[in-house]
């Protein structure tokens, strides 16, 4: 089948490798592939050199782009797409429209974000009324899309997140880059958050944790990995900045920027701590998880469901630097706890998150076997 990608997000986090991963999977069933990114985008970066996609970059703007549209419609009535899948809602007031009266044309939705309230306007409705699949990441996610849009249970796939287990080997031996950048001891005990840095993921929260937590463990050290938010960039890292000055944590609290080796930066972590706010499906998490970390994660969203309500991982609420500090505090002064909830959370990755099996699932929805 020919199967066009879009996604005009200006981020690069995991939404958007992950819809990157997808779209490589497919090539290896069989599939066409093809990709349209914003032009200049993180997206367009790393798709451009691909060879597997053929595509195109473009410029959209917000609201109402008739241009884009067009360019749209015109892309895939030139290509003969068969599917078209868009892997963030911003993107469905450009893609919905430029379908009209391409009735042969399916429209596939990945919606890993969560709805925060309803959507059930006429224009929604039109609009999500020309989707022929969502697709969620958990059971969560699916009373979450029920609830807030104007879609019926038929429409709503629960796909979980699949990771190439291959890559998250916990037996690997430790990289120890972050200890050797920042010349730590190898006794050091470190904890890790991985995700952009942006107000609502909790790094704010992390770093007013870590005094509590340096009280009881001396020997503790944060290590923050991730860009800004582009909307954010030259303004949110420098609070995060000025706040560790305020706090004295110019020794115990590091910026590591972003990685593209995820695996290494995990295999030097003692405890990986998710403080978003509320957090959808976290990939970072699974990925802490498929590396058999102890993980604290806060207790909203999709996050919960992920950690089986505190089997496979400590809950910490949300927005609590003291509640945050709690939870690490009790991971570190208990080793058989830490073993126990990291054995446990890469079985359950083993078991329900394996990218072979999600990627089976994918392209059987793709053939309508689904």
């Amino acid at each position: 089948m020919n199967v066009l990608y879009v996604l005009f997000s200006k981020g690069f986090g995991g939404l958007e490798r992950y819809a990157i991963a997808h779209a490589q999977d497919m090539v290896a069933k069989g599939h066409r592939i093809y990709f349209l990114r914003r032009h200049a985008s993180k997206v367009a970066d790393a798709v451009r050199n691909m060879t597997e996609f053929s595509g195109e970059e473009v410029n959209p703007v917000k609201y109402i782009d008739l241009l884009t549209m067009l360019d749209i419609r015109s892309y895939i009535k030139k290509n003969k797409v068969d599917i078209v899948h868009v892997n963030q809602s911003a993107d469905l007031g450009l893609v919905a429209p430029a379908l009209w009266r391409l009735g042969s044309v399916r429209l596939i939705f990945s919606n890993y974000m969560q709805v925060p309230t309803p959507k059930k306007d006429l224009y929604h409705r039109l609009e999500y009324g020309r989707i022929e699949k969502i697709l969620v990441a958990s059971e969560y996610m699916r009373q979450n899309a029920l609830a807030n849009l104007p879609v019926t249970p038929e429409q709503v796939e629960i796909l979980p997140y699949g990771l190439t287990l291959d890559r998250f080997n916990p037996d690997a031996p430790k990289k120890n880059e972050i200890r050797k950048t920042f010349n730590l001891a190898d006794d050091t005990q470190l904890i890790g958050v991985i995700s952009r840095l942006d107000p609502l993921k909790g790094q704010m929260e992390m770093i007013r944790a870590m005094p509590s937590i340096i009280s009881k463990n001396p020997k503790a050290r944060l290590a923050l990995t991730g860009d800004e938010t582009p909307e954010l960039e030259g303004q949110y890292k420098h609070k995060l900045i000025t706040e560790v000055k305020k706090l004295g944590l110019e020794n115990y609290v590091f910026f590591t920027g972003q990685t593209n080796d995820t695996p290494g930066i995990l295999s030097e972590l003692d405890v990986y701590v998710l403080p978003s706010h509320s957090e959808t499906f976290a990939l970072g998490c699974l990925e802490a998880m498929a590396m058999k970390k102890p993980v604290v994660g806060t207790n909203s969203g999709g996050t919960k469901e992920m950690l089986d309500y505190g089997e496979c991982g400590l809950l910490a609420e949300p927005k609590s630097p003291t509640a945050l500090a709690t939870s690490v505090n009790r991971l570190l002064a208990d080793k058989v706890l830490r073993a126990d909830l990291a054995s446990k959370a890469r079985a359950k990755i083993e078991n329900f998150y394996d990218r072979k099996v999600v990627v089976k699932r994918l392209n059987a929805i793709y053939e309508n076997e689904v």
